[in-house]
């Protein structure tokens, strides 16, 4: 005999006789400690966040086949995706049903006294217990392999089996409808409601006619109760059209921003050839223009004139060769921190010098400051290389209310003459190097400035304060902030050098 069947129905399921109903205050805690785990876990239901880490959960179809990942092109403004959605809604139900399953135990004293119907009620709590704990696996399980909803349809059977067709234990099997609603298309979610319907009518018929449910079947039993389930499917259809339509959204806004990052980067770029390059290349072919009348007027300058040409085509080639490598590499789309961490790596790793780092990862500029922050720290390390001839270099990007500070210290043997006073660039310019007059006027287009501190064999400081802006902007940097150094009558070339 069915042991459902030999209870009367009631409007809990389960026959509440006169008395049964009257909880302890034990089981008054028990239930009230129950509501307030799930209250918490619901609560803490982690909301996914497609770039947070760079690796997010795929888009997908309502058949399930992956879409284009978005996480490998997504900016910081894009937030979740359709499936990390789903995945919180499937999480939801599950504690839903854990919630209804161990309440309504506590409150039925016979299915207490019922060991068979008190075994599957703890077995389904502990199986929907176990798929919170691995709910990404299970979702994504689900999404490949229906039967296994299938299977857990044939578990909200067992539940009806042992608790009863009405009240809360067949909320139980209602969820499992939300969940293919939720999941799948609808010839695959028709299908699942009809198991459920098929399973529900064996579990209202099965008794052997004296149990007292036979004989009580009503319109509502048998229409009205299996309606619920296409209710459910359609809840969670509906649900995820919604997930969907802001997926897709999200898509459409961030494709925008894709756009006019581009169209920044391509100002960007714009700017730093005609400010950089060209300018080096302008100065290239001034004292080219030159370098006659100084083969016949004086060969020892003209000699002189010709190394700094050299030095200087070298630099363009340098520069020329930075602005290729940041088109492939995207470099500036990245967070300050990340690529500062990253260049003090490979740059330690190139040359074998010990590297210290302190870099706050809170410290961000707006785009094109952020690069030319990124272009200073890469010259001045360049300058290290080449002429410091430093055992520790020590790399700091800090940031705060007032802005982001970079500094590079190295222990080296220093800079000749005393840097900041009034035309040392201009005599630094004048030997050919031009790296720390192009790292000034890096410091001034961004909106920044540059400050150097050096003590001939006490090594070289190199800092740069850039004023707070919009971290992450795409938006063009109106950097007035700063200061020109001294022109030095020449055509800059500037460089690492």
């Amino acid at each position: 005999m069915n042991p459902a069947a030999s209870r009367t129905p009631s409007g809990c399921g389960t026959a509440l006789r006169p008395g049964t109903f009257a909880p302890s205050c034990v089981e008054i805690l028990l239930v009230v400690g129950i509501v307030a785990t799930s209250i918490g876990d619901v609560a803490s239901v982690p909301f996914a966040n497609a770039c947070a880490s760079g690796s997010g959960p795929t888009v997908r179809t309502r058949g399930g086949p992956p879409m284009s990942d978005l996480a490998k092109h997504a900016s910081g403004s894009l937030r979740g995706s359709a499936e990390s959605r789903i995945g919180t809604a499937f999480v939801l139900l599950i504690q839903v049903r854990v919630l209804v399953v161990g309440v309504t135990v506590l409150i039925d004293r016979q299915v207490r006294g019922d060991f068979w119907a008190l075994g599957v009620l703890a077995g389904v709590a502990l199986l929907s217990g176990l798929m919170l704990l691995g709910w990404e696996q299970v979702v994504s399980r689900l999404y490949a392999q229906p039967a296994l909803l299938a299977c857990d349809v044939l578990v909200g059977y067992a539940v009806l089996e042992a608790g009863g067709i009405l009240g809360p234990y067949f909320l139980v099997t209602v969820i499992a409808a939300g969940l293919a609603g939720l999941l799948y298309r609808w010839p695959t979610t028709v299908a699942l409601c009809l198991q459920q319907a098929v399973l529900y009518y064996v579990a209202l018929f099965q008794g052997d006619g004296t149990d007292g449910i036979r004989h009580s079947t009503t319109l509502p039993l048998l229409l009205a109760m299996p309606a619920f389930y296409g209710i459910g499917a359609l809840v969670g259809a509906v649900i995820r059209r919604l997930f969907d339509e802001q997926a897709a959204a999200e898509e459409a806004l961030w494709r925008s921003e894709a756009l006019a990052m581009a169209a920044e980067e391509r100002s960007r770029l714009a700017r730093e050839m005609h400010d950089s390059l060209s300018g080096t290349l302008s100065g290239i072919a001034l004292a080219a223009s030159s370098l006659p009348a100084f083969v016949r007027r004086s060969p020892e300058r003209a000699e002189k004139e010709a190394q700094r040409i050299a030095t200087a085509a070298q630099i363009a080639t340098r520069q020329a060769r930075s602005l290729i490598s940041e088109l492939r590499s995207g470099t500036v789309q990245r967070p300050l921190h990340v690529v500062a961490a990253e260049l003090a790596a490979e740059w330690g790793r190139a040359t074998g010098l010990r590297v210290v780092t302190r870099i706050q990862e809170d410290a961000d500029l707006p785009l094109h400051p952020r690069h030319e922050t990124v272009a200073i720290i890469s010259e001045a390390l360049e300058n290290v290389r080449r002429h410091a001839d430093a055992s520790v270099v020590e790399l700091t990007v800090s940031g705060g209310p007032d802005g982001v500070r970079a500094v590079v210290r190295d222990d080296g043997r220093g800079m000749p003459g005393r840097p900041g006073r009034a035309g040392w660039l201009d005599e630094l310019a004048g030997g050919g190097h031009y790296g720390l007059l192009g790292m000034h006027e890096r410091a001034r287009r961004g909106g920044g400035e540059l400050t150097v501190d050096s003590v001939p064999g006490g090594g070289t400081s190199i800092t740069v304060r850039f004023p707070a802006g919009p971290a992450g902007g795409g938006a063009a940097w109106d950097g007035t902030a700063g200061r020109t150094p001294a022109a030095s009558g020449k055509a800059p070339m500037e460089g690492s050098e």
